[in-house]
């Protein structure tokens, strides 16, 4: 379930809430947001408490199931004989471990969303909106009470 809605979406950007031509657009531009505040606040933001509180409760057993499948893929990468071969498939499981232990943090520091994450993902979302393409013939510049400064104060550092 999205953070912030479609129709809050549409209200921040002034769109009307009867067109729906760019609902798509819009929509994957929140979706775009929410993870981009959640990868810089370096963990999971929840819609509800009960979402986080499921989210926490399955961690333990997807952490299982990464440390299986790790231990097997680790002694499939031993079987192999290339050392180029096995380095690779050895690095493959390390790597794919290591972001399920990185999932696990974020869902543990997960947190329910709030205000200050809602107006930082519209803020996002109406700066996309406006500037669609990857170039703009403005200076750039940082906004000073942007996004991260509505995030900053539930950043978790690794």
């Amino acid at each position: 379930m999205s953070l912030v809605t479609l129709d809050s979406a549409k209200i921040h950007l002034r769109v009307e809430a009867d067109a729906t031509y760019e609902d798509d657009l819009i929509q994957a531009l929140v979706n775009a947001a929410e993870l981009s505040a959640s990868a810089w606040l370096n963990r999971l933001v929840f819609v509800d408490q009960s979402a986080l509180n499921a989210a926490i409760a399955a961690t333990p057993a997807a952490l299982a199931a990464a440390t299986a499948a790790y231990v097997a893929a680790s002694a499939a990468a031993d079987l192999v004989t290339d050392e180029i071969e096995q380095g690779i498939a050895q690095a493959a499981a390390d790597t794919t471990y290591a972001n399920a232990q990185a999932a696990a943090r974020a869902t543990n520091y997960g947190m329910v969303v709030n205000d200050s994450i809602k107006s930082a993902v519209l803020l996002t979302v109406g700066h996309l909106y406006a500037n669609r393409e990857a170039t703009t013939p403005r200076q750039l510049a940082d906004l000073p009470m942007g996004v991260q400064f509505l995030l900053q104060p539930f950043r978790v550092y690794p």
